[in-house]
């Protein structure tokens, strides 16, 4: 049930989490990378292209990773 509740939230590029947050966009990345309910895109390396990855993420994503900063964790609870 979570998947399509995600799917209809705003969703955000590192970057602009970046500019709200204070922080780079390489920061920002790294943090998410991992994170669950993170949208990735890979398209793989081609012959005369690089690979490419790309993450969006939702704002209840966001919003629940902040408050985890907050609280002054910067990695995910274990279950």
């Amino acid at each position: 049930m979570m998947e399509k509740s995600l799917l209809f939230e705003k969703h955000y590029t590192p970057k602009q989490i970046a500019a709200l947050w204070g922080r780079s966009a390489r920061f920002i990345r790294e943090l998410f990378q991992d994170e669950p309910g993170v949208q990735k895109v890979d398209r793989p390396e081609q012959m005369y292209k690089r690979g490419y990855s790309s993450i969006r993420i939702p704002e209840s994503v966001m919003i629940r990773v902040g408050l985890r900063l907050q609280n002054g964790s910067r990695s995910r609870a274990k279950n």
